[in-house]
């Protein structure tokens, strides 16, 4: 991974991925599979970058190749510091965009990202204090307020803080298995995940903490390829009691949920991008066109053209 890091950088959100990536290579080691590295980058390494908290850190190498990551991250400071960042930082993210290197805005990197156009008709992670200023500022994201993360595959964000930890064990668990991000946790002495931060009203009003989990999944990953089969599996329980969980709290089956939760997505497409009808049904999952119409008019009782026609 590649860190860009911005003048009056969050130390919190700094030290939580530092941490979590130094226990999981401590941790894999044994096994020699995988290796967790972070390499600290700059336009300009030899100049030191000034955190929050007035602790100096030197970046130790000039940008590489974005390929040579998996990942590219920024974290960023205050929003008056923001502009203080390195041109040719803002441009590297650019370019990796365009390579196809997925890059994570933490805490107010998210704003970075926005500014840059790269979270344009993406759903975002937004910290609760940045919320309405972001929103103001970048009417073309949809920001969420309330997920420790939001991982759109080649955009992810996080509003920072304790958020970052479970962020960044999320991407051990996709690239190093669930024992070593279980030991991460751990080592961390990260409290259960329900604890860790905020939750929606919606979600936090959920009794079951299962039933939370599964919906927090559903919203984090809304625009990958998930199932109820592959959602059970991840907070441990059969397909038919989760389905059971979903249809006493909301009326429907876990596949009908994540169905809705993509169009309500859609809905926001429709009314903020120019985004044809066909390729916002290709980016919420649906087998062909014909398939999201259908079950958009079930839901809203109007196809997708005639409610995109009525908002504007």
């Amino acid at each position: 991974m590649g860190l860009l890091l911005w003048p009056h950088f969050s130390l919190f959100a700094y030290s939580g991925l530092i941490e979590a990536l130094r226990i999981a290579s401590s941790v894999q080691k044994r096994s020699q599979k995988i290796r967790f590295k972070l390499s600290h980058i700059s336009t300009y390494p030899d100049l030191p970058v000034v955190s929050s908290s007035g602790l100096s850190l030197r970046p130790e190498a000039a940008h590489a190749p974005p390929g040579n990551f998996d990942y590219i991250a920024a974290i960023g400071g205050g929003l008056e510091h923001l502009h203080q960042g390195h041109r040719g930082d803002r441009a590297f993210l650019t370019d990796a965009y365009h390579n196809n290197v997925p890059l994570i805005g933490i805490g107010t990197g998210s704003f970075i990202l926005a500014e840059e156009g790269l979270l344009n008709e993406r759903r975002a992670s937004i910290h609760p204090h940045h919320h309405d200023v972001f929103t103001q500022r970048f009417p073309q994201v949809y920001a969420e307020q309330g997920l420790d993360f939001i991982d759109e595959g080649d955009l992810l964000t996080c509003p920072g803080g304790i958020s970052t930890i479970t962020l960044v064990t999320a991407l051990i668990r996709a690239h190093g298995g669930d024992d070593i991000a279980a030991t991460t946790s751990r080592r961390l002495s990260l409290p259960p995940h329900d604890a860790a931060t905020p939750r929606p009203a919606n979600i936090a009003m959920i009794p079951d903490s299962r039933l939370r989990r599964a919906v927090t999944i559903v919203e984090q990953y809304l625009t990958h390829p998930l199932n109820a089969a592959r959602l059970a599996q991840d907070v441990k329980l059969s397909e038919r009691q989760l389905n059971r969980l979903f249809h006493a709290e909301f009326g429907k089956t876990a596949r009908e949920f994540i169905r809705s939760a993509r169009l309500r997505y859609a809905c926001w497409l429709l009314k903020n991008s120019q985004q044809s009808v066909t390729d916002i049904a290709r980016r919420m999952r649906f087998s062909d066109c014909a398939h999201f119409i259908r079950h958009f008019q079930t839901e809203y009782g109007c196809t997708p053209g005639v409610w995109r026609t009525s908002q504007n």
